[in-house]
């Protein structure tokens, strides 16, 4: 029975540098051409338009490892010694094998990029080879002079420290790679020659991209002259070679010739064994030189952040106090558009105010003057009324000498009546007596008939039951009558022939109405006499 051919290798490429090299375009062209680069990436930034293409989890591993470790990214010393069998390097391989399986478990080909890499390399190696990946590393390198020039505007970093970074990078990345399939490919030939340079690389590293060739194109759209920020001067590769210290220079011409075909990686281990046999010499120096730099770069950036957040704060503060300025004069201009109405409404009303009070001061002044003249007319009138009064109680007077002047008429009328009576009693009993004179008779008949129409007219008047009151004060309270008018009015016992005595008016008859009773229950004496005619 024939075998089954087997199935290639599940490869993994780890894309080595230095930051600022352009290992963000190379991870595009390695992704266009096929490779899984994940899908959590980290977002482009003012520096890289055009994107990082880095794995965000990858970053976050590489960060704490190196945090863990008392290093940081832009540290330039060696790696502590046996730090790959360092608890936290153990805790960064687990990470590393799930982002594995959750990213990358079910894909041929995967490349992973970060420039922290070029120190944490051999975890990320023994993390992919634990989960059967084929690990290969592709290494790209630039001109130390234009990585320092963008770092340095980039941080405001000093530039001599950055070329030991580089070269530290370098240097780490090469060490953690030997026996391991590799090749180098500088900027400029990713620039001058993407796709050529491209199928070189899968050449040197026996793979094949998953895209085919037409997928140069995009390749092609992709790189553009853009991507090269602070190029080196011209002749660099010269005289100018100068401007940056000896090693860095010779590392970077024999990356230069690695990448051409014609140099060795030997060499750089070998400028690797040289570097560390020299740094042991300067090494506790360097590590105190650096802790105090890099923690008074720490305190600086400390303080740039809190300067950059009270100036957001003050920003923040600001921004809210104009807005709230705004707020407060969009609600003061309906204000004081109020406050100015209310204001005339005011005026207004004080001006309605003055003018009620200046016709209520003449309401009342003709109120005053109408009660003026009311007292002066009540002061007359009670004057007149006092006239009135004295008018009145003469009349009476004059009424009550009246009365007894017709009480005494009556009594001589009544005298005559009974001598006419006895006489007549005379005639019949024998006696002759001289009759009255027939004119005289009559006149006292028409006397008496005047008489007691008169009394009756006064008893019926108006005047005479008004002044009632005024009569009982005469009689009762002011003065008291006479005594013989009492004598007349009061009447005596008859005597045996029933004939009144003496004195007793004839107004007890049945004919002459009764005296109404005046105040405080005792009869009026004076209500039976006629009344002028001024008092009707």
């Amino acid at each position: 029975m024939k075998a089954r051919p087997a199935s290639p290798p599940r490869r993994a490429l780890l894309i080595l540098g230095m930051h600022r090299s352009g290992t963000s375009a190379v991870a595009r062209v390695v992704n266009l051409l096929g490779a899984e680069i994940g899908s959590e990436l980290v977002p482009p930034g003012p520096d890289n338009a055009k994107g990082f293409w880095e794995h965000a989890e990858a970053v976050r591993i590489n960060d704490d490892l190196l945090r863990n470790l008392g290093r940081t990214w832009h540290d330039m010393r060696d790696m502590p010694g046996g730090w790959l069998d360092s608890p936290c390097a153990r805790s960064a391989a687990r990470r590393i094998r799930k982002l594995i399986e959750r990213d990358f478990g079910a894909v041929e080909l995967c490349a992973v990029k970060d420039p922290r890499m070029c120190l944490t390399a051999p975890v990320w190696i023994e993390a992919f080879e634990a989960r059967e990946f084929e690990v290969s590393c592709l290494f790209v390198v630039r001109d130390p002079r234009e990585v320092v020039e963008s770092l340095h505007r980039r941080n405001g970093w000093p530039r001599t420290p950055l070329y030991l970074m580089w070269v530290q990078y370098l240097m780490e990345a090469t060490a953690a790679s030997a026996h391991r399939p590799r090749t180098m490919l500088s900027f400029d030939q990713l620039l001058s020659d993407g796709c050529g340079s491209m199928m070189r690389v899968a050449r040197e590293l026996q793979m094949q991209w998953p895209v085919a060739p037409e997928g140069a194109m995009a390749v092609d759209a992709f790189l553009d002259a853009a991507h090269r920020h602070h190029p080196a001067p011209p002749g660099a590769e010269g005289g100018e070679e100068a401007a940056m210290p000896q090693l860095a220079a010779r590392l970077y011409q024999t990356c230069l010739e690695i990448a051409s075909g014609e140099g060795r990686w030997e060499a750089i281990s070998e400028l690797q064994d040289s570097f560390r046999a020299i740094g042991q010499l300067y090494g506790a120096h360097v590590d105190h030189l650096h802790a105090g730099r890099w923690d008074a770069e720490g305190r600086a950036q400390t303080a740039e952040a809190r300067l950059a957040s009270q100036a957001s704060i003050a920003r923040m503060v600001r921004d809210g106090a104009q807005e709230l300025q705004e707020k407060l004069d969009a609600r003061l201009g309906p204000l004081e558009q109020s406050l100015e109405a209310m204001a005339q409404h005011a005026g207004s009303f004080d001006a309605n105010v003055s003018a009620g009070f200046q016709e209520q001061a003449s309401a009342t002044a003709a109120v005053h003057r109408s009660l003026q003249q009311l007292q002066d007319e009540c002061s007359a009138q009670a004057g007149e009324t006092a006239a009135r009064l004295e008018r009145q109680r003469e009349g009476i007077m004059a009424v009550e000498a009246r009365i007894q002047r017709q009480h005494a008429l009556l009594n001589t009328i009544s005298l005559r009546l009974e001598q006419a009576v006895h006489g007549g009693e005379t005639e019949r009993s024998g006696v002759s007596r001289p009759p009255p004179p027939p004119t005289e008779l009559q006149k006292l008949q028409s006397a008496l008939a005047a008489s007691n129409a008169a009394i009756a007219a006064l008893l019926a008047s108006t005047s005479w039951k008004v002044t009632a009151p005024m009569r009982w004060l005469s009689v009762h309270v002011l003065r008291r009558p006479p005594e013989w008018v009492a004598a007349a009015v009061e009447p005596g016992p008859p005597d045996a022939a029933g004939a009144r005595p003496k004195g007793t008016t004839s107004h007890q008859n049945a004919d002459v109405p009764k005296a109404e009773a005046g105040p405080g229950g005792e009869m009026d004496r004076c209500s039976s006499g006629p009344e002028p005619l001024a008092f009707r």
